[in-house]
């Protein structure tokens, strides 16, 4: 059932206990929507806990309320609302997924293009440029505080996935709410310093290897790259340390779709996608099991070989870029 303020604020009324759930291997936007909604719900009133799948990356740890995100799901919790946030699916809650589903009423918020409307109640919004965007719209129509902490979590979760701006849905609407956000007292160059100009020396050496395995095809149009896990551990390193690495191939000049391929030592190659302007890597994703958005999107595929999984992956994204109306095929031979 879709729902609008008014619904949520009833729903809100009827529960007093909410817990909040985000994603795998979460993002920026997934914690930062996460502590932001939590943080309004309990200056609401509302005995609030916040749930993730496994670690937060490091790099958020300067976020307030960070340390009470809890990475256990437990069976004995008193009924309650569920938020599960930034999820295209229930499969993103990965172990916690059973749990939520055990009699607890869920409530699916979320702005990914591939969102299968799981929810008992669903606030999806394909237009916004994160899901932090929905929280502060759900804040202010339902006229919780809006303090200096929560703007922090908010600019966090829009500055993440719009890029820190630089990305196409970067839009009017989502610059009107920054701008808020920096006169509620954020200091954009922290945010930016934590986020994205901030890493571990582990960082740059799986970098420097990374880019040690960058292809391109005959085309020039698709790049890819790819690192096994046993890597991150010779360097002491954790797979967030890999977020951003797809754009590297994807920001070289003439090139249209990057990809980069992370295998696990279980035979599993996750792989992420980011496109610059015409292929929809969403759809290529979402071939493969997976989802996201048209210019960033991501799979998992488990049962082949990496070389098998690698040379599907990249045949798809051919066919995909074979489709799109800018590329004559006559004129581009996208053969490997």
């Amino acid at each position: 059932m879709d729902v609008n303020s008014r619904e949520i604020s009833e729903l809100l009324h009827a529960h007093e206990n909410v817990y909040i759930l985000t994603h795998i291997l979460p993002d920026g936007d997934a914690i930062g929507s996460a502590l932001a909604w939590g943080t309004a719900l309990r200056h609401h009133g509302k005995k609030v806990r916040i749930f993730c799948p496994g670690v937060v990356p490091r790099k958020y740890a300067f976020l307030p309320g960070v340390v009470a995100i809890e990475n256990q799901f437990p069976a004995n919790l008193p009924l309650g609302l569920v938020f599960v946030l930034d999820c295209g699916d229930l499969e993103r809650l990965d172990y916690m997924k059973e749990r939520v589903q055990s009699g607890l009423t869920i409530v699916n918020i979320d702005h990914h293009a591939t969102n299968n409307y799981f929810g008992d109640y669903n606030i999806v919004d394909k237009s916004a440029a994160a899901t932090g965007e929905m929280i502060y719209q759900l804040i202010q129509e339902n006229n919780l505080l809006l303090s200096k902490e929560i703007s922090l979590c908010l600019y966090v979760a829009i500055a993440s996935d719009t890029g820190s701006f630089k990305y196409a849905n970067t839009t009017p609407r989502v610059l009107k709410i920054a701008s808020l956000l920096l006169e509620n007292g954020v200091d954009p160059s922290l945010v930016s310093q934590k986020i994205f100009d901030e890493y571990p020396l582990s960082t740059v050496f799986l970098l420097r290897d990374t880019l040690n395995t960058l292809q391109l095809d005959q085309s020039l149009r698709i790049a890819w790259m790819s690192l096994h896990e046993d890597l991150l551990e010779s360097y002491g390193a954790k797979e967030e340390e890999l977020e951003g690495f797809v754009n590297y191939g994807k920001n070289i000049n003439g090139v249209e779709v990057g990809i980069f391929f992370y295998h696990t030592r279980n035979g599993e190659t996750k792989v992420g996608f980011r496109s610059k302007a015409v292929v929809d890597v969403g759809a290529v994703a979402a071939s493969f099991g997976g989802g996201g958005h048209p210019r960033a999107a991501g799979c998992t595929i488990g049962g082949w070989e990496n070389n098998v999984a690698m040379d599907k992956v990249i045949q798809a994204v051919r066919e995909a870029l074979l489709e799109t109306e800018t590329l004559n095929p006559e004129k581009c031979d996208l053969r490997r």
